[in-house]
């Protein structure tokens, strides 16, 4: 996989060869809408499954020109949102136990697939059934359409914060769940009849108390397009061929939320946007605290390294950090600026995290460099500070600043 990242590094030659202009007016869509006969149902109607509702329900809208867009509970690169969310759904009370497709624009679960003595569990390899079994996919051409080959990078980024999204959900609701990426990518992309255009990158399991093992499923549920038109990319395709083999566990405690209220986390997850500037203004040690509460030392675990420069955090010293350890003492901001693509954002933030990892499993790195994006930001969100993740920078140049042979996989930018 190194191989990938390699080819999509951004470098100071390369930024001045680009030469695609983007026409806004041929942005694919980025809604994947089923039949009008199929079965929808409203989740306002299920209190059990309101929770659903904080996976990527759009929270605001905004106008540029004539055209409208509407914002999630989760962050999108560029704001084309790849992912799309399935989920199987048994033993829930006056609902019909089956597969559905999370419809965001109309806040309701359309019926795909209807289960009998089949399941998703199957391609699990599990002994049990489960009470729901959340599936995230991407559909590579929404991200691909403005990032060309790099998009590789987003569409993982992107699967994190919805990852995330999924995670402070259930959380929220004290639900019981674990991350599962062991599973037959590839038969399961067949069996939905993606054909390339969409594929599978990780899944969440809610527990059943039933013992019964499901088999594979009877049928396929109908191919829907997932965007209006479509351009193949090989590279990326080659990529998603790699991914389907990459399979790895989470085993670690992701404990993040336990300082905050059922009503604050719900508070945050409604308010939770990306910046686009910052006033200057300081934070306190105190918040930066809280808001990084346990990110370095699990992120560390799971093989990801994060370094961060202090600009504005009252009574740290400036410069540059690894975790918590001070590398360099100074003002980096000039510098900062011009790593991350000569956007101001980095340089104007009280601080800039930079999340690099030299782990073998590449996918997962990149996907938790996210996910731990998306916690804090819900976490400086209750705070009213603002954050914004950046994934374009110069990945040469951010490796010898900071002086590192890990990849540069992430930066994001927080303050007020």
């Amino acid at each position: 996989m190194q191989h990938f990242h390699d080819k999509t590094n951004i470098t100071l030659k390369n930024s001045f060869e680009q030469t695609q202009f983007i026409d806004w007016r041929t942005q694919p869509r980025s809604f994947k809408t089923y039949p009008k006969f199929f079965r929808r149902y409203k989740l306002d109607d299920y209190e059990e499954l309101k929770f659903i509702k904080n996976f990527g329900k759009i929270t605001t809208s905004k106008k540029y020109g004539k055209e409208e867009v509407n914002l999630r509970t989760n962050p999108s690169a560029g704001g084309l949102y790849p992912c799309e969310i399935y989920i199987q759904i048994r033993g829930i009370k006056g609902f019909l136990s089956g597969i559905y497709h999370y419809e965001v624009l109309e806040d309701s679960l359309c019926l795909i697939h209807e289960l009998s003595n089949d399941g998703l569990e199957y391609y699990f390899n599990e002994t049990s059934s489960k009470k729901f079994v959340i599936l995230i996919s991407n559909v590579y051409f929404r991200s691909a359409w403005k990032y060309d080959n790099r998009a590789i990078r987003y569409l993982l980024l992107d699967t994190g914060h919805q990852l995330a999204s999924i995670f402070s959900s259930l959380k929220l609701e004290n639900i019981n769940f674990s991350f599962n990426f062991n599973f037959d990518k590839k038969r399961l992309n067949e069996e939905f009849g993606f054909n390339c255009q969409e594929f599978f990158q990780g899944a969440v399991l809610i527990d059943n108390e039933k013992e019964t093992k499901p088999k594979k499923l009877r049928e396929r549920p109908v191919t829907v397009c997932p965007t209006d038109y479509f351009i193949k990319n090989s590279f990326i395709e080659e990529f998603v061929k790699k991914f389907e083999e990459e399979n790895f566990e989470i085993k670690e405690e992701l404990s993040f939320f336990e300082n905050l209220s059922k009503e604050q986390l719900q508070t945050a997850i409604n308010k939770r946007r990306s910046v686009r500037a910052f006033k200057k203004e300081s934070i306190s040690k105190a918040e930066f605290a809280f808001i990084t509460e346990n990110i370095f030392k699990i992120s560390q675990k799971l093989g990801i390294e994060i370094f961060f420069i202090n600009n504005n955090i009252e009574d740290m010293k400036r410069g540059v950090y690894k975790n918590v350890t001070l590398l360099k003492e100074g003002d980096f901001k000039e510098i900062e600026t011009k790593l991350a693509f000569n956007q101001k954002l980095a340089g104007e933030s009280c601080f800039t995290l930079f999340y690099t990892s030299k782990e073998e499993k590449y996918a997962k790195a990149v996907i938790f460099c996210a996910f731990f994006a998306h916690i804090i930001s819900l976490k400086a969100t209750h705070l009213n500070i603002s954050s914004s993740g950046i994934g374009a920078y110069f990945d040469d140049e951010t490796q010898n600043f900071l002086n590192t042979k890990n990849n540069i996989l992430y930066l994001q930018a927080v303050g007020r």
